[in-house]
């Protein structure tokens, strides 16, 4: 008796682009990562925002203006730059991983490697 060579019953898919192909594994967690730090980012700038607008009033009470030139206006206004600094750089690394994440998984939405081409109706999904 002969034996036939094996078929292999998962029909050949459409290779992407190689580099996509090995990135679409991690665009999921860098997507849900970006969305977590640009939420924590905008949190962060509109409470230092915040804090800095009501320093500023509160210094203008007696009569001072924080846009002097003195070294107290100065260390007011320069109070909060590192934390405001690194919220928009946080922002940004954000942004671009929420747009880069979205691109590999756009690009690479007909590679699913457990779709077998079946689609299932109500009554199979409800074990009916």
């Amino acid at each position: 008796m002969e034996t036939s060579p094996s078929v292999d019953p998962v029909p050949a898919r459409p290779e992407g682009a190689g580099l996509l192909t090995r990135l679409r594994p991690y665009a999921r967690p860098v997507l849900i990562a970006g969305i977590v730090i640009t939420v924590v980012a905008a949190v962060l700038l509109v409470v230092v925002m915040a804090l800095d607008a009501f320093n500023a009033t509160v210094y203008s009470v007696g009569g001072k203006n924080i846009s002097d030139a003195t070294d107290e206006a100065r260390s007011l206004r320069d109070q909060f730059l590192g934390a405001k600094i690194g919220a928009i750089v946080a922002l940004v690394v954000g942004g671009v991983a929420l747009v880069v994440s979205v691109a590999v998984m756009y690009a690479t939405r007909g590679l699913d490697a457990d779709d077998d081409g079946d689609d299932l109706g109500y009554d199979e999904l409800a074990g009916e």
